[in-house]
């Protein structure tokens, strides 16, 4: 598990970007960020916990290939739902179940987040394509920085590391929506008030 004393450069994503990058081969670009992979295990099982969803399987292989350089974190709200999961459940608990399991992938990110601690807007990036993401940091006390996975190949492109990035992407956007290339960076010594959820890339510096 990272420690808050780590301070080494993360991407965390949600359950969409995830697919979209694999459904786009471009899961094996990540491992050349120099930034260390976290996925959760809501968002983990949420792709690859039925093997029939679609690049259930690649995005498996993807993970098991990784090693020790993609950090898979268990979370307390992921092992409440494996618990329920795991055994046999009565009428009440299915429902209990059904609403967990709702949204239980970004609550699970955000979980992980509050307990690492970002120290600053380049220490941890989160990748999204739920809207209900940015909504959720809104009023986090660290810095973060939040992209669509738009703005993200766009900003790995940028750098160098795989200028075919965007095409690939958008070569998928007939099967997944794409939401526009956003980003936005949550200041702590900004008022909740006057924070603003992410905007698009071309506005930003």
């Amino acid at each position: 598990m990272m420690s808050p004393a780590s301070r080494e450069p993360i991407v965390i994503a949600d359950a969409g970007p995830i697919l979209r990058l694999a459904a786009a081969g471009l899961l094996p670009m990540l491992a050349r960020l120099n930034r260390r992979i976290v996925i959760v295990d809501r968002v983990e099982d949420e792709l690859v916990g039925d093997a029939s969803k679609p690049y259930a399987p690649e995005i498996a292989a993807w993970i098991a290939s990784e090693g020790e350089a993609l950090l898979r974190v268990q979370t307390i709200i992921g092992e409440g739902i494996a618990s329920l999961k795991g055994r046999a459940r009565t009428p009440d608990e299915d429902v209990r179940l059904k609403s967990g399991l709702r949204n239980s992938g970004e609550l699970a990110l955000r979980e992980f987040v509050d307990l690492w601690r970002p120290d600053s807007v380049s220490s941890a990036v989160i990748l999204y394509e739920d809207r209900k993401v940015p909504n959720l940091f809104l009023e986090v006390d660290y810095p973060v920085t939040l992209m669509t996975t738009r703005a993200f190949v766009r900003t790995v492109a940028s750098w160098g590391v795989n200028l075919d990035a965007p095409a690939a992407l958008e070569a998928v956007a007939a099967l997944y929506d794409l939401k526009p290339a956003m980003i936005g960076e949550i200041d702590p010594q900004t008022p909740v008030d006057l924070r603003r959820l992410p905007t698009p890339l071309e506005e930003n510096p």
